[in-house]
C-alpha cells in the first residue's frame, strides 16, 4: 500500500519521519523488512519517471553507522535504490510516497484454537 504524510493528514512542508510511522502504525500499516526494497526494484521494472516510493521500514546503518531507509526510484536517468536520511528525527516532505504493509485483520477469538 503506497500512502503520502499529506493522505495521512500532516500538513506543513515537513513532518519527522517518527509521526509518520506512529501514526501509520496506530492506522494499521505494517514496517516492510528491509528486503523489500531490492526485491521491489528487480521487479518494478516500469516504475513512471518521477516517481519515488520510500520504503516505510526500519533503518538500517550503512558502513559509516549511518541510519538510512531505502527509496526505489526512476529519477530520468533509470531505475534506482538509494539511501535516504532514516534517523526518526530526520524531516520528511509530507508528499514523499511510502510503501508500508497492510496489517491482517484479526482472527474472531471463536475460530482461534489453542
Amino acid at each position: 500500500m503506497t500512502v503520502t504524510a499529506a493522505d495521512l493528514g500532516f500538513k506543513g512542508e515537513t513532518v519527522p519521519l517518527r509521526q509518520i510511522y506512529e501514526l501509520a502504525q496506530q492506522l494499521g500499516f505494517g514496517l516492510a523488512p528491509p528486503e523489500i526494497a531490492p526485491q521491489l526494484r528487480l521487479q518494478y521494472l516500469d516504475q513512471p519517471v518521477g516517481e519515488f516510493l520510500v520504503i516505510g521500514m526500519n533503518p538500517i546503518r550503512t558502513w559509516t553507522g549511518e541510519e538510512v531507509i531505502l527509496p526505489v526510484a526512476n529519477g530520468g536517468a533509470g531505475l534506482i535504490l538509494i539511501g535516504h536520511d532514516g534517523r526518526l528525527d530526520a524531516e520528511i516532505p509530507v508528499t514523499s510516497r511510502f510503501v508500508f504493509l497492510r496489517s491482517l485483520p484479526m482472527a474472531p477469538a471463536a475460530l482461534i484454537r489453542n
